[in-house]
């Protein structure tokens, strides 16, 4: 898969991408504070104009304050993760499958982490376009399971969809979920979209005419 054009950056299998525009850029997902210093230093090669965070888990979430304040910012999360991103154990998950399992107790413990608290000043809603103001192309897509307030990101035909599927060993359905069902049905919402390239929360990219994006759809 090419990824020459790809703005990405890897921190412990825990992804940040950048969504590029003609006059500022978007930095979707922030990482963890241990990483603060390397992102920082990615980040010298942006104009970064707006945080977008695909849900509220600390991994995601852990330097959104440092950075909206550090850029002078603003930060679009979905209202249903607000609360999320203050307790990351307020709302019950559950574990799918013995990768689960495994993710579920890796998990808790970066859970029991308090994120430096932060202010939303964008709540995220379903087709909402982002960035235009900027030149950027960035429209957010709704894909709640994982979360309640889990939302994807689209950037013409590339999809960033945080944690709505994973990509530890191969692409699948995610190993932790509040809502299984509505997880499946944002799944199937996936299928819907011309994407021509998927990127995790956590996993590499993949390119949908692949064999492997067809297996993320097998029951």
């Amino acid at each position: 898969m090419d990824l020459t054009n790809v703005n990405l950056i890897n921190c412990d299998n825990i992804n940040c991408y950048i969504i590029r525009g003609t006059d500022g850029d978007i930095l979707v997902d922030t990482g963890t504070p241990k990483y603060r210093d390397e992102i920082e230093t990615w980040l010298l090669n942006y104009n970064v104009k707006l945080i977008v965070l695909t849900h509220g888990h600390n991994d995601h979430i852990g330097n959104a304050a440092y950075f909206s304040e550090l850029y002078g910012v603003p930060i679009a999360m979905s209202k249903s993760d607000e609360l999320l991103a203050e307790d990351n154990l307020c709302r019950h998950f559950y574990s799918v499958g013995a990768a689960g399992k495994f993710v579920a107790a890796l998990s808790k413990k970066t859970m029991s982490n308090r994120s430096e608290l932060f202010e939303v000043s964008i709540y995220l809603e379903d087709g909402m376009e982002l960035g235009k103001e900027f030149g950027a192309d960035c429209k957010a897509v709704k894909l709640d399971g994982h979360t309640k307030g889990s939302f994807g990101f689209l950037n013409g035909t590339d999809l960033y969809l945080g944690d709505a599927a994973m990509n530890y060993i191969k692409p699948s359905f995610p190993a932790i979920c509040e809502s299984p069902k509505a997880a499946r049905a944002s799944l199937e919402k996936i299928k819907t979209l011309k994407t021509e390239r998927i990127f995790f929360g956590h996993g590499e990219p993949i390119e949908t005419k692949s064999a492997v994006y067809r297996r993320l759809f097998i029951k």
